[in-house]
C-alpha cells in the first residue's frame, strides 16, 4: 500500500478512509435483502440501514471541503475540462463496463433494464459522479460572481439546497435529484474550510455530538430517522459531519486508504461482487466471514488497480481521470 504523501492532510484523508469503509460494507451487505448477503435481519443489516445517515453525506461533504483548497477562480473551461476528465470520463468508461459485468456474470445482484438510456439514467453508485459533476456546475456562476466568499452568502445558499434537498424535487435522469441531496452536504463542506467554526473544545464537542447522534440513531433512527431527502435526515447528515471534522480523527492507516478514496469509489463493487460470487461457490456460508473478505477485498483491489493503472496515460485517463504521467527531465551533464 503506498505511502500517504507529507503533503496530505491526514485527518481529511483519515474521514475518507472511514467513508470507503462504510461504502465498500453498504455494498457487501447488500442495499436490501434481495441483493448482497441477502440478509433479512440482524446487526449487519440494521447498521447498514442506520450508515445510510451518514455515508454520503460524509463523501460530499469532504469534496466540499477538499474542493475548496482548489477552487474555481477564473477560467470556466479549464475548470470544466479539469471535471469533465476526473469525473465524466472514468463514469463513462468504468460504469459501462460495470453495466456489461453485471449484464454478463451470473450471480450479480441487477442490471441495465434499457440499454437506449445508459448513463442518462445513471449506473448503480455513478449517480453520486454524475451528480458532483452538476453540483461544479452550479458552483460555476456562485463562484463567478462571487456569492460564496462571504458567511451570509454561502449560508444563503445553503439554506436554499436544504430547501431542494428536503423538497424532494428532481428526476433520476442524468442523477438531478441526486445532486439536490447532496447539495447541502457539499456547501457545508465548503463553509467549514472557508469560515471555520471556532468551538471552544471542539474535539469534547465533536465527541458529544457524535454520541448524541449515534444514541439516536440506535434507539429511534427507524422510527424517525426518516427518508434521506427528509429534514431529519439532513440534520444527521450535518451533524455527523461537523462532529466527525470537529474530532480530528487521525490514522496514516486509514489515511492510507483514504488517499484512494475516488478510486475505491469506481471500481469497489467489481470485488465486492467477485469476492461474494467466488467464496460462496468456494462452500464459505458464513456470514461474517464474507462481509470481512468482502469488505477487505473491496478495499484492497481498487487500489491494486490504482497503481497498476497509474503507470500508463490511457488507464490513467479512462480508468482514473487523471492526467498523463509527468515526464522526468534528464539534467545536461556538465
Amino acid at each position: 500500500m503506498k505511502i500517504v504523501h507529507a503533503n496530505r492532510n491526514i485527518p481529511v484523508d483519515t474521514l475518507r478512509g472511514i467513508a470507503c469503509i462504510f461504502l465498500v460494507a453498504y455494498h457487501v451487505i447488500g442495499t436490501s435483502p434481495e441483493n448482497g448477503l441477502r440478509l433479512h435481519e440482524g446487526f449487519l443489516k440494521d447498521a447498514n440501514q442506520l450508515l445510510a445517515y451518514v455515508r454520503m453525506p460524509l463523501f460530499t461533504f469532504l469534496s466540499g471541503y477538499v474542493y475548496a483548497w482548489r477552487p474555481y477562480k477564473s477560467d470556466w473551461k479549464k475548470f470544466m475540462q479539469g471535471k469533465i476528465r476526473r469525473l465524466i470520463v472514468p463514469m463513462l468508461f468504468v460504469g459501462t463496463v460495470f453495466a456489461l459485468f453485471q449484464a454478463l456474470t451470473p450471480g450479480t445482484n441487477a442490471s441495465v433494464t434499457d440499454w437506449r438510456f445508459l448513463h442518462l439514467l445513471p449506473v448503480a453508485h455513478y449517480w453520486f459522479i454524475e451528480s458532483l459533476f452538476l453540483i461544479f456546475i452550479i458552483l460555476l456562476p456562485l463562484e463567478h460572481f462571487r456569492l460564496l466568499d462571504s458567511r451570509a452568502g454561502l449560508g444563503i445558499a445553503f439554506l436554499i439546497a436544504a430547501i431542494l434537498n428536503v423538497s424532494n424535487i428532481g428526476t433520476p435522469w442524468f442523477s438531478i435529484a441526486g445532486a439536490f441531496y447532496l447539495l447541502p452536504y457539499f456547501l457545508f463542506g465548503l463553509f467549514c474550510f472557508r469560515f471555520p467554526l471556532n468551538v471552544k473544545y471542539s474535539r469534547y464537542a465533536g465527541y458529544f455530538i457524535l454520541v448524541l447522534v449515534i444514541l439516536f440513531l440506535v434507539f429511534y433512527g427507524q422510527q424517525y430517522g426518516g427518508g434521506r431527502r427528509s429534514f431529519n435526515s439532513l440534520v444527521i447528515g450535518i451533524l455527523s459531519c461537523g462532529s466527525l471534522l470537529f474530532i480530528g480523527f487521525e490514522s496514516r492507516s486509514l489515511a492510507a486508504v483514504g488517499f484512494y478514496s475516488y478510486t475505491i469509489y469506481l471500481f469497489h463493487v467489481f470485488f465486492t461482487a467477485a469476492s461474494r460470487i467466488f467464496f460462496r461457490a468456494a462452500g464459505v456460508s458464513d456470514i461474517w466471514v464474507l462481509f470481512l473478505l468482502g469488505t477487505v477485498i473491496g478495499l484492497a483491489g481498487p487500489i491494486l488497480v490504482d497503481i497498476v493503472a497509474s503507470k500508463y496515460d490511457v488507464s490513467r485517463l479512462l480508468m482514473l481521470g487523471k492526467g498523463p504521467r509527468k515526464k522526468r527531465t534528464i539534467p545536461p551533464n556538465k
